[in-house]
């Protein structure tokens, strides 16, 4: 079966201005940072000029506030059922970084009652020491592998920066080359008759 994937990367947030300003304290000052005014304007004006949003069956995103109202603004009117999966959250998990660190599921169930949290911890484990890539490499693989359970073919997956770029080209942290605030990334993916991920390839548009 073949499935079409757009990843999102979130819109302009805090921590990715802050990053200029004050290096790699920025990740660390401020939990699950949010958009800021660019970012809301990214996300505004990918929901009036995607011609594929019409296309898109679902819609899965990391619970961190910045994607979550990204997944809002640019999915906006659009009537798409949106679920969000804590494998999705950007690496690191764990350590100072709290910038990638989610709240409780009461909380933002509260401030996003269309969207289904359901099956995702109340609280976000957050360990002393990071996650290795070994660790994302298991969450990417479990994105793929609960994908590929799923009914529909034409989904959006609103993620983040250094999760993305692990996924399509095992490249993280590379800030002079980084990828696109909302702007959705086409990857192909074709999975077995037991619902396996086998094999993908990136669409260039």
């Amino acid at each position: 079966m073949e499935k079409t994937i757009y990843f999102i990367r979130h819109g302009y947030a805090l921590h990715n201005k802050l990053f200029w300003d004050i290096g790699k304290r920025a990740y660390c000052e401020y939990r699950d940072t949010p958009l800021l005014e660019e970012g809301y304007n990214q996300a505004k004006g990918l929901n009036s000029t995607w011609k594929e949003l019409n296309n898109i069956q679902l819609v899965v995103v990391s619970p961190c506030t910045r994607t979550l109202h990204t997944a809002e603004f640019v999915f906006k009117n659009q009537n798409i059922p949106m679920i969000a999966k804590d494998f999705l959250i950007e690496y690191p998990i764990g350590g100072h970084e709290i910038c990638n660190h989610r709240y409780d599921l009461d909380h933002l169930k509260h401030l996003y009652p269309y969207i289904d949290f359901n099956n995702n911890p109340q609280s976000l484990i957050w360990p002393d020491r990071v996650e290795s890539i070994r660790n994302l490499n298991d969450r990417i693989e479990t994105m793929f592998d609960w994908i590929g359970q799923r009914r529909e073919t034409t989904i959006a997956i609103v993620s983040h920066s250094s999760f993305i770029g692990q996924m399509k080209d095992k490249k993280i942290g590379d800030e002079s080359n980084e990828l696109k605030h909302c702007h959705p990334y086409k990857i192909i993916v074709n999975y077995s008759h037991k619902k396996k991920f086998i094999s993908m390839r990136e669409i260039k548009e």
